[in-house]
């Protein structure tokens, strides 16, 4: 028995013809089906559960022939997942350049607030690793009871 398969974009994977038939319940067992069960791509075994089907691809599985047909609107849609596919592009490449911009503006502030903190402690005479100790004042256990 022939059966038609309509489809709406410009393949359908092994699997998913699979799944779609409901001769398995999850994409997780088509290996396992595939090792089992041969399947005939256009009088070809075939045993790739990627392999992409496209339009009048024939597939024999277990004696039922599907036939792969392209729907009647299927170049619209095809068109608008395309159209789709671009602008999802285009708004991952803007996505990348915004973060490209917000690190380098990063970077420059953290820059200047580290010129900021090094000016500071230029000024006030203090040492990098020890904030508010001035450098003139003893140092040490003998001298942190003292009552300078």
């Amino acid at each position: 028995m022939t059966t038609s398969v309509r489809i709406t974009t410009e393949y359908i994977t092994l699997t998913q013809l699979l799944k779609e038939e409901n001769i398995i319940s999850s994409g997780g067992q088509a290996k396992y089906y595939l090792m089992d069960f041969p399947v005939l791509l256009n009088g070809e075994v075939e045993n790739r559960r990627g392999k992409k089907l496209y339009d009048h691809d024939e597939v024999v599985i277990q004696d039922e022939t599907y036939v792969i047909e392209l729907a009647e609107n299927a170049e619209q849609l095809i068109a608008e997942a395309e159209t789709k596919k671009e602008a999802r592009a285009i708004n991952a490449k803007k996505t990348v350049r915004d973060d490209r911009i917000k690190a380098k503006k990063a970077a420059v502030a953290k820059a200047r607030k580290e010129a900021r903190f090094a000016e500071m402690r230029k000024k006030n005479r203090i040492r990098s690793g020890g904030f508010g100790r001035s450098t003139n004042k003893p140092k040490g256990p003998g001298s942190w009871n003292s009552n300078q």
